[in-house]
């Protein structure tokens, strides 16, 4: 009897020993993948952070490690812009299987229950985006040369469009409900029904926020992510005097900018003096700011050279996705910051940005001279401004 109560104690031992509560696996099969690298990275609050990679082997199998107390957004990265966002929480088992070179529209996943509703909310939500899109082009299709769409149409996609978002929201409200303790709830909050347009907003759902933000932050207070929604409850509920409440019109001169390039060195706005300068306030996640893109492009190969200059303001929150965006839209050209610190940034406070794309033409003693140029509107001032 004693052998075996050893033999017991020796065997739970060693399982302590090898094992860890906080160890999580992520493991897998990936067409195309044999012979890849695939990348487990962390989202840090400015930052993500490579917790593991691997090469595939020959069957396309992976198996990825990592510690965690609590979830945590990750992603599975099959190349620098290609992957899937994960919420990982400590001892996890996850095993997903797709494409590896179409990750996003092909993955399956198993042993989540907060990746099996984030999947769920992912076809929700999808679904009311491909309304949404098929409504704007029905839109652009119909308004006429002088920007006039015929009323009755107007009144049947601005209600199939009142439908669906109302569809989408009850559903993500009742999740929610279900589940106000889980990171799910954090998905669901964050959710959009168009870029710039989030289903949930302070001003009105406030109810949902608190039940959020009380639950979680009460459950995972150690959590970067609860803490940054904490954060932003406190502010909506006492605002700071010094926040802003107006933005700047023609002929006022704006507060100087200082933050930091994409290479770490600090820019100021004023160091650009003496020229005209467009100071553009985007992000890699804004569609219409990456629409508007090839546009500023165009018009700063013309111009530059006569003294024209692009000032931009990221408001994105992770620094992969923008360096991206600057990458892939050709934008290396012209100034670029950034503080990550999305709708929180300090310049985009300081002068009141609610919305994106948003500009500010100056002129080279740094006064306003138009707000809000895009598309041709662009092109007419600066050929007013340089003569062709």
């Amino acid at each position: 009897m004693k052998s075996l109560l050893v033999a017991i104690l020796i065997t739970i031992t060693l399982f302590g020993c090898n094992m860890s509560s906080n160890e999580f696996l992520v493991k897998g099969t990936l067409e195309n993948g044999a012979g890849k690298t695939i990348i487990l990275s962390e989202y840090k609050a400015n930052d993500i952070v490579t917790v593991d990679s691997t090469k595939i082997d020959d069957k396309g199998n992976f198996k990825l490690k990592g510690n965690t107390s609590y979830p945590k957004f990750y992603q599975l990265r099959t190349s620098p812009t290609d992957g899937l966002l994960l919420v990982i929480d400590s001892a996890d088992v996850i095993t997903i299987s797709g494409d590896f070179n179409k990750p996003a529209n092909t993955y399956k996943i198993e042993g989540s229950e907060i990746m099996d509703k984030k999947l769920e909310i992912d076809k929700e939500v999808q679904q009311a985006w491909t309304v949404v899109d098929s409504i704007s082009t029905l839109y652009r299709n119909a308004v006429d040369e002088n920007g006039v769409i015929d009323s009755s149409l107007k009144a049947d996609l601005d209600s199939t469009f009142m439908n669906i978002y109302r569809e989408k929201k009850d559903y993500l409200k009742s999740v929610i409900d279900k589940n106000p303790d889980s990171f799910v709830s954090l998905i669901a909050l964050s959710q959009q029904i168009q870029p710039r347009a989030p289903f949930f907003n302070p001003t009105e759902d406030m109810e949902y926020y608190e039940k959020v933000d009380k639950a979680l932050y009460a459950k995972y207070p150690q959590s970067e992510d609860v803490k940054n929604l904490h954060k932003f409850m406190e502010q909506v509920k006492n605002p700071t005097p010094t926040q802003p409440t107006a933005s700047f019109g023609i002929g006022d001169e704006v507060p100087d900018i200082i933050e930091k390039t994409p290479e770490g060195k600090e820019l100021s706005l004023y160091s650009l003096r003496g020229n005209y300068v467009l100071l553009d306030f985007w992000a890699g996640w804004c569609r219409p700011c990456r629409r508007e893109n090839p546009n500023l492009v165009k018009n700063f190969n013309k111009y530059h050279k006569k003294g024209f200059q692009i000032f931009q303001v990221s408001l994105d929150q992770k620094r992969e996705m923008w360096l991206d965006a600057i990458k892939k839209d050709g934008l290396d050209k012209w100034h670029h910051v950034s503080d990550l610190g999305f709708w929180q940034s300090k310049a985009a406070r300081a002068y009141n940005i609610t919305s994106i794309p948003a500009n500010f033409l100056l002129d080279p003693n740094g006064k306003v001279v138009a707000v809000n140029l895009r598309g041709q509107a662009l092109s007419k001032k600066l050929a007013e401004i340089y003569g062709y």
